[in-house]
């Protein structure tokens, strides 16, 4: 089975930090992901599935995030199943409720079967007293029971890490890496540990690449498609995920524009 990964587009304006990188510096370019969208279509018309892994959109005001999420919607209709998983900048002012709308789901976390292998998408944008992203209480019992019921091998998405990744080299995530991973991601992974059926994570979030390994289950963060590549330009990143038994091998591939 081939999946076709790509996260943190931030389609819309163009973001900068500048109290981060000056002035000058533009962290995510957004605003030019129809440049490079027709040399992904093919790529994702050959894969199985397609996951949006979040942080579609550039947030600006719940209005203007709809249209903004409808029109990159328009960009994934393709012939290839296409899935998406919420993320942080997604529902800043928008509701959950209406994101499940736009995107056609029936829950902000779901599963479903597809090339003989089970999918399960998270949501791990939820506030608890102890912190920011959590998944919550009520989802982690509708996990543990979705994984026990499969007889396949399953594949994970959720916009936030919850591996061990170290962030002093992340320009945003070392200020604030309370932000980075899920805040219970232990717990989550112990679930998944315990259900011998998990083979491989898949997130996005943190805009960089990363691939660890923990009880045996790959843990992928698949870098930001629309980040700078230090040369203020896009870095056109997305990843193939082939996966044929228990084995997972994934590509990070790069875009060209037109």
């Amino acid at each position: 089975m081939k999946i076709f990964l790509i996260t943190d587009i931030h389609y819309g304006e163009n973001t900068n930090y500048s109290r981060i990188g000056g002035l000058d510096y533009v962290n995510s370019f957004g605003g030019l992901f129809q440049q490079f969208f027709p040399h992904l279509l093919s790529e994702m018309e050959q894969a199985d599935l397609v996951m949006n892994l979040g942080d579609f959109i550039h947030d600006e005001n719940a209005e203007k995030d709809v249209e903004t999420y409808t029109n990159a919607l328009s960009f994934f209709l393709t012939k290839t199943p296409t899935k998406h998983v919420l993320g942080n900048h997604d529902v800043r002012n928008i509701s959950r409720e209406k994101w499940i709308e736009l995107v056609g789901a029936d829950n902000s976390y779901y599963s479903f079967d597809l090339g003989g292998f089970h999918h399960v998408v998270l949501d791990g944008n939820r506030t608890e007293p102890r912190g920011p992203l959590y998944i919550d209480e009520e989802q982690m019992k509708w996990l543990e029971e979705d994984l026990a019921k499969t007889t396949l091998k399953a594949i994970i998405y959720c916009h936030f890490p919850m591996d061990n990744q170290n962030m002093d080299n992340n320009y945003y995530f070392k200020e604030h890496p309370e932000t980075a991973s899920l805040g219970n991601k232990v717990y989550v992974r112990t679930i998944l540990r315990k259900s011998g059926k998990v083979l491989a994570v898949f997130s996005g979030h943190t805009h960089f690449f990363s691939q660890q390994t923990i009880d045996n289950i790959i843990y992928c963060t698949i870098p930001s498609f629309s980040e700078n590549n230090g040369n203020h330009e896009p870095n056109g990143q997305y990843a193939i995920a082939s996966i044929e038994g228990e084995k997972v091998d994934i590509e990070i591939k790069k875009s060209d524009r037109n």
